[in-house]
């Protein structure tokens, strides 16, 4: 399946270009599971997606302040939904035995240095296909098709909100 990635933004911060999630480098497949990610890997999987998206809650956030208010109303919806799929997301974790540290926030923030309002929605939208990534990876690799619809709706989101982020862009 070819992945519709859109140009990348120059200067992204290095923050949010190492959060990349590579299962390769937690665990091989498991053999019963015929190439699946095994629970193990899909509960890391979903953390690392929740701190992404805390990230991106942060980031419309930044947004929103700096935006006029046209602007500002259409990313506000942007933010409630990152929240949204941030409960969802723990919910999910709390499904799959990772209760205990969904109150882990290590995720990097977005920069508190005065940026531009164009530095900011680029690193928002990188961040967003960063997601969207993500969760077209898990899509392919997990077995579950409650968790797979789910992830569906969320990738449809993510690509959405690159493409209002692009056009403010312009």
């Amino acid at each position: 399946m070819q992945k519709a990635r859109l140009p990348q933004q120059a200067g992204i911060d290095e923050a949010t270009q190492k959060l990349a999630f590579s299962p390769c480098e937690i665990d091989e497949p498991d053999p019963a599971h015929f190439d699946y990610w095994s629970n193990e890997v899909v509960l890391h999987f979903l953390k690392e997606i929740l701190k992404n998206e805390r990230i991106g809650v942060e980031s419309f956030a930044a947004i929103g302040r700096e935006a006029d208010l046209d602007a500002a109303d259409l990313i506000f919806e942007s933010e409630l939904a990152q929240g949204a799929i941030c409960v969802l997301l723990k919910k999910e974790i709390i499904m799959r035995g990772g209760a205990d540290t969904i109150r882990d926030r290590n995720a990097t923030d977005v920069p508190a240095v005065k940026c531009s309002i164009q530095r900011v929605i680029a690193l928002a939208s990188g961040n967003q296909n960063k997601l969207a990534d993500m969760i077209e990876d898990g899509v392919l690799n997990i077995f579950d098709s409650n968790l797979n619809a789910k992830l569906v709706y969320l990738l449809l989101l993510h690509r959405k909100q690159v493409e209002q982020l692009e056009t403010l862009l312009t």
